[in-house]
């Protein structure tokens, strides 16, 4: 048994190993095919969040530069208001298409901070100014928020070329963008899937930060055309009386019937230029840079733009919040798509993370890119917590689970069967070493006192005692064949049984008086008593006969040592049942042989090391015997012996 555990154990493992391999590559592919599938989802967010907030920008990069004072003529005045308005950006609260904008700015080319919220200094005592305070306490914010991240350089007209120190702060951000890619999620399944193309992993695909800079045609240095009228007013608001002579003339333009075209307009008044502005002879339009997105701390984003006129440059732009910022571009693509509920994101502005959601310490990573221009330097990291199982994934974990039954159910089976005919066939080869020993016993003893006899070596006395020993010799060969005989029978199912109505005490009995004398030779008694009045039982007597035979010639084997050498024989009546108990008061049996010992050829000693004779088919017989009449047997353990039961019906 040994040997074949051994093999059966190295079987089953060559077996399960290509099968674990092919559920491991089953299972992996899977994962790819999910992990990519969630990845198209998650670029399409980001691409669509992109979208959005471009097409957002796209209106801010139209506002002509001159709605960043407070006052400003528009393109088609109105007449209750003499061509003079207030700027969109004045309202306030402040109202903006982008979401979260906290105020507009403007720096002058000398580096003083205005905002559309208020008039310049000049015009400050002649307009009233509704909510004045609140307008102050917000541009001071907003000029601590721009001022604290910026510095003012000197102007250039040539618009600025990238320099060493801009490309080496590039890869600088990079590297900490990759580290912190590193350090805040799991790339594992990135680098996994995408491992044959390492320029779609995240940490590949970081070189692409500028690709929507250079490839769009819209964030462009542009021009911005103005008539003279709204140039005259954008510079003039910083001299009370520039604007009123600005005023007057438009005043004569209108009386006299003359257009204020920007070709034909011309200022008359003192030196307006030493407002440092954009007043000249005929007013063209102001060259405009695309905005640029700049991130202060994890709360701002500042968006601001340049704007060139005769070598001058103003800056303007706004703050918006970044929590609105993201939630109005990022959260709702990332609910509204087909990622599961655990999908959330990081941000990350110069390689260091400025805004991430709740949730685990490292998230699985699914998809990162950098955010168009003028986003640029800001990357998007879509993230999930566990990656969920697709229909796919439910389908094979059945596959498996049904696999795993029948390969370990199989093998198990195998090995079951297995055993069980190896155990057999050991136990028929005890089976037939146990026959010849009880054929050789009787037939050598039967030899030997026929021997004595013929030979007239035994005097009258001892003769008697010898014609019984061959007597009880021949009736126990006889016991011994015809149970071998009958067990073939009964395996062959050609056993007929014959049905007849029995008192149950009476043939108790009479079996007691049969045996008493082989008992009393073995040195035991026969004991019968009755437990109440038994009804009458339909049972087949031969097979009746030889169950009871074989219980009390069991006892006796087994019991040859016991203090008390009695063999009880009980008949009582429970219900319809009628029981016939054989009990001895030997040491019993082993509890965990109890089930066991109705087992074919089954023994509870060892063949080499058995004390009581006998086949290890007795009680095999017994059990076979009363199936095949509808009768039971069971067996329990008394104090001290045991006890058999036949229940009859």
């Amino acid at each position: 048994m040994g040997r074949l555990r051994f093999y059966f154990l190295v079987f089953s493992v060559l077996l399960a190993l290509p099968v674990a391999v092919l559920l491991w590559r089953t299972y992996s592919s899977l994962e790819k095919e999910a992990f990519f599938f969630y990845r198209t989802i998650a670029e399409g967010v980001i691409a669509t969040a992109s979208e959005q907030f471009l097409q957002s920008l796209r209106r801010e990069e139209d506002r002509p530069f001159n709605q960043y004072r407070y006052v400003y003529v528009a393109e088609r005045p109105v007449p209750s208001q003499e061509g003079l308005n207030l700027s969109p950006l004045a309202s306030f609260p402040v109202e903006s298409e982008v979401p979260g904008v906290l105020g507009y700015f403007q720096v002058e080319p000398d580096g003083t901070f205005q905002t559309p919220l208020l008039p310049a200094a000049t015009l400050s005592g002649g307009i009233e100014v509704p909510q004045r305070p609140q307008r102050i306490e917000l541009k001071q914010q907003l000029a601590s928020i721009v001022e604290g991240f910026r510095t003012v350089r000197t102007p250039d007209r040539v618009r600025e070329q990238k320099t060493k120190e801009e490309v080496a702060r590039k890869s600088e951000a990079l590297s900490k963008l990759k580290k912190n890619l590193e350090s805040n999620l799991d790339l594992s399944l990135d680098k996994e899937y995408a491992q044959k193309d390492p320029d779609q992993t995240a940490v590949g695909k970081l070189a692409e930060t500028e690709k929507h800079a250079e490839e769009s045609s819209f964030f462009q240095r542009r021009v911005q055309k103005a008539s003279p009228m709204q140039v005259e007013v954008f510079e003039a608001q910083f001299r009370d009386e520039a604007l009123e002579e600005a005023d007057e003339l438009r005043q004569d333009d209108r009386v006299e019937g003359r257009a204020p075209a920007a070709e034909t307009y011309q200022i008359n008044r003192r030196d307006l230029s030493s407002a440092g502005g954009f007043a000249s002879e005929v007013p063209g339009g102001a060259d405009v840079d695309p905005f640029v997105a700049y991130a202060v701390g994890d709360q701002w984003l500042v968006f601001e733009r340049k704007v060139w006129w005769q070598e001058r440059r103003y800056v303007q732009g706004f703050v918006t919040r970044l929590a609105d910022f993201v939630e109005a571009f990022i959260r709702p693509q990332l609910e509204n798509s087909a990622l599961p509920e655990t999908a959330s994101y990081l941000l990350f502005y110069n390689g260091e993370v400025i805004w991430r959601e709740p949730g685990p310490q490292k998230p699985d990573l699914l998809y990162s890119a950098a955010l168009p221009f003028p986003l640029s330097d800001f990357h998007l990291a879509v993230t999930i917590d566990e990656l969920p199982e697709g229909p796919g994934h439910v389908t094979a974990n059945w596959l498996a689970a049904m696999l795993s039954v029948f390969l370990i159910g199989g093998l198990f089976g195998i090995y079951r069967l297995t055993s069980k005919q190896i155990e057999l066939s050991q136990k028929k080869s005890d089976f037939v070493s146990a026959v010849s020993h009880e054929l050789k016993s009787p037939l050598t003893a039967i030899r030997m006192y026929g021997e004595i006899l013929m030979e007239g070596w035994a005097d009258e006395d001892k003769r008697q005692g010898y014609y019984r020993h061959i007597h009880d010799e021949s009736e126990r060969l006889s016991r011994l064949i015809q149970n071998v005989l009958t067990l073939a029978q009964l395996e062959k199912s050609e056993w007929q049984r014959d049905l007849t109505v029995l008192n149950p005490m009476e043939f108790v009995k009479e079996i007691a008086e049969k045996l008493t004398a082989q008992a009393k030779r073995a040195g035991f008694e026969i004991c019968v008593f009755a437990d109440g009045d038994a009804k009458p039982v339909r049972a087949d007597r031969d097979a009746l006969t030889q169950i009871l035979i074989n219980l009390i010639d069991n006892s006796i084997k087994f019991a040859r040592n016991a203090e008390d050498k009695r063999i009880v024989l009980t008949v009582s009546q429970i219900g319809r049942e009628t029981t016939i108990g054989v009990r001895d008061f030997g040491p019993g049996i082993p509890r965990k042989e109890l089930k066991k010992i109705f087992e074919k050829f089954y023994r509870v000693e060892d063949e080499m090391t058995r004390t009581a004779r006998g086949t290890g088919i007795g009680l095999s017989l017994v059990k076979m015997l009363a199936d095949s009449m509808g009768a039971k047997i069971d067996v329990h353990n008394r104090d001290p012996g045991a006890e058999f039961g036949i229940l009859l019906s």
